[in-house]
């Protein structure tokens, strides 16, 4: 299943033990919203290395317990469960700018910081140029797109990810199949 109820946002991480860092992929399929920020969830764990690679790309904030992130992008409403004892996002991102860029698909890498992708909780994710029920942005056109989408989803579990076949490296996080998905449309 997909994060959210209006959006079709997909994260898959991927570990890059070379480099230390993880591999992100945002997509949205069907391609019916634009991701605007992502809010990553690693536990109770500090970030030194705040190292951020990738286009359309930008931090907002490392352990922080803010729901904003950046003019026009937050996760106010939403309410998302972020785990105790410390009840802070290690990451807060912004995703291209506000208004539609055309982009699909989010790559980008982010510092390890010594964890693993079991430590991946709680993400939370603000979307913009929510189109209407049946309707996509694959023309490019997002005329009649103008609605706005806040989720957040739980890693899949184990037995979730084994109905799906995919490389044992990579964890589809809870967006897909985790069945814990909540939305609030604006």
């Amino acid at each position: 299943m997909p994060l959210g109820r209006g959006g079709c946002q997909i994260v898959t991480v991927t570990e890059d033990d070379m480099n230390d860092l993880f591999n992100v992929e945002l997509t949205v399929n069907p391609w019916n919203a634009e991701a605007l920020g992502i809010f990553i969830d690693l536990g109770d764990n500090y970030i030194s290395d705040n190292t951020l690679l990738g286009s359309n790309v930008s931090l907002v904030g490392t352990d922080t317990s803010s729901l904003g992130c950046g003019p026009g992008c937050n996760l106010n409403g939403l309410n998302p469960p972020i785990a105790s004892p410390d009840g802070e996002w290690e990451w807060v991102i912004r995703l291209g700018n506000q208004g539609f860029d055309s982009i699909q698909t989010f790559n980008f890498d982010i510092a390890r910081n010594g964890l693993t992708e079991a430590d991946w909780g709680l993400v939370g994710i603000r979307a913009q140029q929510l189109c209407p029920a049946g309707e996509t942005l694959s023309d490019g056109d997002d005329s009649g797109c103008g609605d706005s989408d806040k989720s957040y989803g739980l890693p899949s579990t184990d037995d979730d990810r084994e109905r799906v076949p995919e490389p044992s490296s990579i964890l589809a996080l809870g967006l897909i199949g985790s069945g814990m998905f909540l939305s609030r449309r604006r």
